[in-house]
């Protein structure tokens, strides 16, 4: 990762921290600048606002009774511009498609300026919503497959999440030290925030300049907070930072877990749990141990780590489900459209599961017996025991993988086998060649007719097959 990259990570990681704290800290901070604004305190009364701090936080416009207080129901639709709760299409994520594909040169097919073109307000079982015209039904799921691949490239790229949770560490240990980054209980900023609206409306008369409250000497240092504050725990000589310092230095240098692999689930396994995913992995390790007495992987050197991946708003959900359309000959009445009509091309499923395994590498040969464990893993932990005599007799050999020519697995043919687990196919010859057949597991093979060779010959070399 070159430095560009490395910063647009910081900038990304910093800009979900601030969303996610912001939606209160950011009203917090308008209504800062409208208190010292003797012209803004003048044209913006109560009910104005609260309409500002819904636009923040969002608003369900879906929820059958009117949970709004800034804007009476039939202004449902302006709930839906900037944090669309109802079906995910806002500004807010148009402006991130656009600014981050810009930055990390991904490619963006979703063209918001075409849907806003097509935009139009319309009633929707008697609210108002933003609806759009029926021809627009694809740049819906161009919009939701961008936000997919930003996801998937970028967000949750397996590199970027490691070094979220370094800088998340670093920046939990320098909270003490570092008071822009120290924590501000939302209950405080909250009662704060009511204290500013008190005094814009006029129901108090405290000036803004009297406030000695802490939140406002803590926000005072968190507008200060910008990603530069990773340079400034990197170069500090402060020993109270060492430990925060320590952990920004392995970033730099790329001291980092390795990822031996990833993998999706499959839509029976969606709903696993991270937690029996790592036992299932723990047992693995052993199993390989013991299978490789040469080897010896510490499952505690692993981490199972478990990311969703949405093309839609709702999990699992098609992306038009909450979307409302209209035709060019009749644009005051709404309607959904079917998937089908969109495209017989689309994906049945919208959301996926990916497994990730994170190893701290000690040596290049440990990380290479990690991603065949991996690998191992993946395909239902397969194993056949075979013997090079008929009726298991003779020389045997458990093997885990595939094997082009026996002679590299301690054996030069196979007369009988017993399938522990998975599918295998054996073949005649070396490297896959001539006659080849399917073994089934827990099947015991005595000798070459049981596996339906005429000839009787030997197996040479073989493989696991995944069904």
């Amino acid at each position: 990762m070159n430095m560009h990259s490395l910063h647009c990570t910081l900038l990304f990681f910093f800009v979900c921290v601030l969303f996610l704290f912001c939606k209160a800290a950011s009203f917090w901070m308008f209504l800062d600048i409208v208190e010292k604004n003797d012209e803004l305190k003048q044209k913006l009364n109560e009910n104005d606002l609260l309409f500002i701090k819904e636009l923040i936080e969002g608003v369900d416009t879906a929820d059958p009774k009117w949970p709004a207080k800034g804007r009476t129901e039939d202004k449902a639709f302006l709930y839906e511009i900037v944090i669309n709760k109802w079906n995910g299409i806002d500004v807010h994520r148009w402006d991130y498609f656009a600014r981050d594909c810009h930055h990390l040169g991904i490619s963006n097919s979703f063209d918001h300026q075409h849907m806003l073109k097509f935009a139009r307000v319309c009633k929707v079982n008697g609210r108002n919503h933003i609806c759009y015209r029926d021809k627009v039904a694809d740049n819906v799921y161009d919009m939701f497959q961008t936000r997919y691949i930003l996801y998937s490239q970028a967000y949750e790229h397996k590199i970027v999440n490691i070094i979220e949770e370094k800088i998340i560490d670093a920046l939990l240990e320098a909270k003490d030290t570092l008071p822009k980054i120290s924590p501000i209980a939302v209950s405080k900023l909250q009662d704060d925030i009511e204290r500013k609206i008190q005094r814009i409306t006029g129901a108090s008369q405290d000036s803004h300049e009297d406030d000695g409250s802490s939140t406002l000497r803590e926000m005072k240092e968190f507008v200060k907070l910008t990603d530069h504050i990773f340079e400034e725990i990197l170069y500090s000589t402060d020993v109270r930072l060492q430990g925060a310092r320590t952990k920004l230095e392995d970033v730099v240098k790329r001291c980092l877990p390795k990822c031996v692999g990833e993998t999706r689930l499959g839509i029976k396994d969606k709903d696993a749990h991270k937690k029996a995913l790592q036992n299932d992995w723990n047992e693995a390790v052993d199993d390989w141990n013991k299978l490789h007495p040469t080897v010896f992987l510490d499952k505690k050197d692993f981490s199972v780590d478990v990311i969703q991946l949405h093309c839609t708003y709702s999990t699992g959900k098609n992306p038009i489900d909450k979307v409302y359309f209209y035709r060019k000959r009749n644009a005051t009445e709404a309607f959904k459209i079917k998937k089908y009509e969109v495209s017989s091309l689309l994906p049945e499923e919208f959301t996926e599961y990916v497994v990730r395994i994170y190893y701290t590498k000690n040596s290049d040969e440990e990380e290479k017996d990690a991603k065949k464990c991996f690998d191992w893993w993946c395909h239902d932990k397969c194993k056949i025991l075979v013997y090079d005599q008929e009726e298991f007799r003779g020389n045997e050999c458990l093997i885990s993988g595939d094997c082009p020519s026996l002679d590299d697995c301690g054996i030069t043919e196979v007369y009988s086998c017993k399938v522990h687990r998975g599918f295998w196919k054996l073949y005649e010859g070396p490297n896959y060649n001539e006659a080849e057949y399917m073994l089934e597991p827990g099947k015991d093979y005595f000798r070459p007719t049981d596996w339906e060779c005429q000839s009787n010959a030997s197996a040479r070399s073989l493989k696991h097959v995944r069904i």
